[in-house]
């Protein structure tokens, strides 16, 4: 009897999250939430911070799609070693930039300001990130549904695009050297 109640809770728990993640703006919340917890979290060192902020953004990022985005056209003739490795450079990308972001983090509040859905699939939530002095920073995120819940593959600060950020920055290196190069490039060691 006991298993079966303790069963049925963690149905109920993991039914109930699934539940309220139904919207784009739901499931934009859980994942600014999760994000914000890593951040506020100062128990944590700063290895262990990222590494916790990585696990995050493997579950609410698409990152197919956004790799899709980020690498265009070369993307369909990139070999599935070749996307594999991008995808896990990339999120390493995104956990040094959001760590950074995140760093200067001192309790700021998010408000969803709307949200567009087009065929079910496609979601835009706008929001709005309360910082220090009543500044309003605008935010815009885009996510995909396609079948395991909405998750996000762009998000646009101030009106500048992570992904079309990234895209034009490898663009270039794409060009003259191929996925090859832009891979080698994104393993370099990085300098400060």
């Amino acid at each position: 009897m006991k298993t079966l109640l303790t069963a049925s809770l963690i149905l109920f728990v993991f039914f109930a999250q699934q539940a309220f993640a139904e919207t784009p703006t739901k499931a934009l919340e859980i994942a600014v939430d999760k994000i914000l917890k890593v951040a506020s979290n100062k128990q944590l060192a700063e290895n262990d911070k990222k590494n916790a902020l990585a696990e995050v953004l493997k579950t609410e990022i698409d990152f197919e799609n956004l790799s899709k985005r980020v690498i265009s056209k070369p993307w369909r003739s990139a070999t599935e070693d070749q996307k594999i490795e991008f995808k896990a450079l990339f999120l390493d990308v995104m956990v040094d930039t959001y760590a950074t972001l995140l760093s200067n983090y001192s309790g700021e509040k998010v408000e969803f300001r709307g949200e567009q859905i087009k065929a079910n699939k496609y979601a835009i939530v706008d929001s709005v990130i309360i910082a220090e002095g009543n500044k309003k920073i605008p935010v815009r995120y885009r996510l995909i549904n396609e079948g395991s819940g909405w998750k996000v593959y762009d998000f646009i600060p101030e009106g500048v695009s992570f992904v079309s950020s990234y895209k034009n920055n490898y663009a270039r290196i794409i060009r003259n050297d191929g996925i090859a190069g832009l891979l080698a490039e994104m393993k370099k060691p990085k300098t400060d």
